[in-house]
């Protein structure tokens, strides 16, 4: 998935895909951050519902490809 963002929601952006254990795999600067991020889809609902309550702040959304992906916790 791409996301993109204002600079000030970066920090709060990383922090909650931290929390969530979300990887950021591609962060590029410009005028607006742009960040390509792997989440299962558990994860990618939890974060449209942040977003949709308001909690994230997030510019725009795109669903780049969808790919099994196995997370080792920790």
């Amino acid at each position: 998935m791409k996301v993109t963002l204002l600079y000030q929601d970066f920090e709060s952006f990383k922090h909650y895909c931290n929390l969530n254990q979300i990887n950021i795999t591609q962060t590029n600067f410009n005028e607006l951050i742009c960040c390509n991020i792997e989440l299962t889809s558990k994860e990618k609902e939890n974060l449209l519902s942040e977003i949709d309550q308001k909690q994230l702040n997030i510019q725009n959304m795109e669903f780049l490809r969808e790919k099994n992906i196995k997370k080792c916790t920790k």
